[in-house]
């Protein structure tokens, strides 16, 4: 159970970080907002900034980006913990 609510702790974490650098992402891809909608006529820049829809791209590949990590770092960790010496070895 403890485990469970260090995991679903560490992915809330990481969709909260993952707020303000979206933004931030989001304002310096304006340049690649303002290319996609000359070449393909979609709505991605006004006078307000980037459209929704940019938010949330930057946004789901920030997530998916740091879940990932977090799952390659957390299957090494474990395994690093099983297959290190135990300090209860007779020496």
């Amino acid at each position: 159970m403890r485990r469970i609510l260090k995991i679903l702790l560490a992915i809330v974490g990481v969709l909260i970080l993952c707020v303000p650098i979206t933004f931030v992402i989001t304002f310096l891809l304006a340049p690649l907002w303002a290319w996609i909608e000359f070449h393909y006529q979609i709505e991605s820049i006004g006078h307000s900034g980037p459209s929704d829809w940019c938010f949330y791209l930057v946004y789901g590949v920030l997530v998916s980006i740091f879940m990932a990590a977090f799952a390659v770092l957390s299957v090494s960790l474990r395994k690093g913990r099983k297959t290190s010496p135990s300090k209860t070895t007779p020496g």
